[in-house]
């Protein structure tokens, strides 16, 4: 049997195949995560932030100035709510959280509270709030299981108001999109 050998254009077109292949994967990547990022603009009553395009915008009901959801993931979809509640001056957000957290346990089917403290996001003082919940399909013609939601609540103090920036995502996807939410809080402005 003879030795086969391989020519210049026979190697310079594999390392083409192969250079063009791993290039289109890194623009593929880059495309779908210019997709997944897009936000639209955001700005009421004092509050801007860049919300993500393509979610569905839920009417905001009570203290809520935006309630969105993200239709596309699996389980509880990720949700990001912004409620601006009035406070005195006085008030701390270690209050304005036993108010909040109270609500959530009135509210939110087996409510649990995981972890409070204050913390400083993005050179920001806050107090955080870690809670789960569970959260099932009303529509008893279905047969789904209900979901294990964690949630998350940042409050920051504003003078004579209390602005609660809220994420909340089934516990399956609760870490990958925990990364998406601290990019809009990021964006937040008041």
């Amino acid at each position: 049997m003879a030795n086969k050998q391989t020519s210049l254009g026979d190697r310079f077109a594999e390392m083409t195949v192969v250079a063009l292949t791993v290039i289109a994967l890194i623009a593929g990547w880059f495309y779908k995560s210019s997709i997944e990022n897009a936000s639209l603009a955001f700005n009421a009553e004092g509050i801007s932030a860049q919300a993500p395009k393509g979610w569905l915008q839920v009417e905001p009901t009570g203290n809520e100035i935006l309630h969105t959801v993200d239709i596309k993931s699996t389980g509880f979809g990720a949700t990001y709510v912004i409620q601006k509640i009035p406070t005195t001056q006085e008030a701390s957000s270690s209050e304005v959280a036993s108010l909040l957290s109270l609500s959530h346990a009135q509210n939110l089917l087996a409510f649990r509270i995981l972890d409070q403290r204050e913390v400083t996001v993005y050179g920001r003082d806050a107090y955080e709030i870690s809670y789960v919940f569970i959260e099932s399909n009303p529509d008893l013609t279905h047969d789904q299981l209900p979901s294990v939601v964690r949630g998350t609540d940042y409050i920051f103090m504003n003078s004579e108001h209390a602005i609660v920036a809220t994420f909340q995502s089934d516990e399956k996807n609760y870490d990958l999109d925990m990364g998406r939410f601290l990019t809009f809080l990021k964006s937040l402005s008041f």
